[in-house]
């Protein structure tokens, strides 16, 4: 990134078509930007201001309909134009993630990290909740199907399916996550 946007968190890299699009999301100051290029090695495109700042963790997400999405944090996503580098119309809530116990110890609720696949007859929702900064078993991924990238999107009731149980563990704080198709499928 040639322009300086701010801090970067948590980006989306994505193939449409022949484009690769990258949607950033920065803090301080806070906003979403997409880049664009023909080719992964690039020239990239300048940023573009999405106009979202409240916003964090995009995960962009191409519907069984052709329309494009932007998931992201707090359950909230946002259509895309159909080049990919504009927002149609204003955030709209789609999905209620799973809630943890009342005594769990963690930082709070923050609904993050959005990931989208589809396998099968079913599209997953993964995500984090729980807050990041800590303590060490506030983090987590949880999980949520749905027959349509538009929802409505029932719970995992193995939620959640990773998290750190006290702070004596090796790993602190998991919470975003990806699925990966291994060797076998």
């Amino acid at each position: 990134i040639a322009k300086n946007i701010g801090s970067v968190w948590a980006p989306s890299l994505d193939k449409v078509g022949n484009r690769y699009f990258l949607y950033v999301p920065a803090v301080s100051p806070n906003g979403n930007y997409v880049m664009w290029a023909d080719s992964i090695d690039g020239p990239w495109s300048d940023p573009i201001d999405l106009h979202l700042p409240q916003y964090i963790d995009p995960c962009h997400y191409v519907a069984e309909d052709g329309s494009r999405w932007l998931f992201l944090n707090k359950g909230d996503r946002i259509r895309l134009a159909a080049d990919g580098l504009s927002t149609v119309g204003e955030p709209e809530h789609v999905y209620d993630p799973w809630h943890y116990p009342d005594d769990w110890t963690i930082e709070g609720f923050s609904p993050e990290g959005p990931k989208l696949y589809r396998r099968g007859d079913y599209y997953y929702y993964i995500s984090a909740v729980g807050g990041t900064a800590g303590p060490a078993t506030s983090h987590m991924v949880i999980a949520a199907r749905s027959r349509s990238v538009h929802g409505p999107w029932e719970n995992c009731p193995h939620n959640p399916l990773v998290r750190t149980l006290d702070a004596s563990k090796k790993w602190w704080s998991r919470g975003h996550a990806s699925l990966v198709d291994g060797p076998d499928g």
